[in-house]
């Protein structure tokens, strides 16, 4: 009887090998590294996201970054002192807990400090966010983006960075500052599936009564972080902290 074409056998050896040899081709890399760099740093990433890691890889270019492999990262420096690859790195080791990573750079702390000092991005909050403020909405026609932020945020946190380029096809003039964005009426009932008692008015999105969106010190569910993002609130900072860094032997707190 000849065999059916669904009842295949599908070896993984050839996976698990590939794994494996990814994984050790990472380990003499990191090592690499090691030999290449004068200072090895650990960092950690608040809100991490991708694509501003990517940014920050691109704006220091000289440097080489490691996230999210801590294990591999551990055993490429040595976890104890019979195994370090340096001489004191596997202090380095023991850093490496949580959402860290590494980087290796010969560019002075100094400069790797200010650097990230300096850096910090919002994007929006996702659900389990806990929340830096509370915002209450007003009852009327509904806004976003910029106007949004000027109505219902406080002005210290009204930074560049916490709104978006207003969408050319959906902007209306409002007076002489400029415009208001708002939402069109085919997202009314979105809106209202998401919990805003919202209605149409005249063909625009209009809010029934008074409504808190979220509320400071408490964690966002889904259902607000869909809303802030349709809002264009950005609210998460994604923010990279230094916490030490190796060099010559010395370890250096942050």
């Amino acid at each position: 009887m000849p065999r059916s074409k669904r009842q295949k056998i599908v070896s993984l050896t050839k996976t698990e090998a590939k794994g494996k040899e990814h994984k050790e081709k990472l380990i003499d890399t990191i090592k690499e590294c090691c030999d290449k760099y004068e200072y090895i740093w650990v960092y950690s990433v608040k809100n991490m996201r991708n694509a501003y890691l990517k940014n920050v890889r691109n704006k220091l270019k000289t440097s080489r970054f490691f996230y999210g492999r801590n294990k591999v990262m551990v055993k490429a420096l040595g976890s104890e002192k019979e195994s370090e690859y340096k001489q004191n790195i596997s202090s380095l080791s023991k850093k490496l807990v949580g959402e860290v990573g590494l980087f290796f750079t010969s560019e002075s702390p100094e400069s790797i400090t200010e650097y990230f000092d300096e850096l910090r991005e919002y994007d929006y909050a996702r659900s389990g966010f806990l929340c830096p403020h509370t915002i209450s909405i007003k009852q009327g026609e509904l806004v976003k983006g910029t106007e949004f932020l000027k109505r219902y945020l406080d002005t210290e946190h009204n930074t560049d960075e916490m709104t978006i380029d207003a969408d050319e096809n959906s902007k209306e003039e409002n007076g002489e500052n400029g415009y208001v964005e708002r939402f069109p009426p085919n997202m009314e009932s979105q809106l209202r599936d998401l919990g805003l008692p919202t209605e149409l008015v005249k063909g625009k999105v209009h809010l029934t009564n008074d409504f808190q969106l979220c509320t400071k010190g408490q964690t966002l569910t889904p259902q607000q972080a869909q809303l802030l993002k349709l809002f264009d609130v950005k609210l998460a900072p994604f923010k990279v902290d230094l916490v030490c860094y190796w060099n010559n032997g010395n370890i250096v707190e942050m």
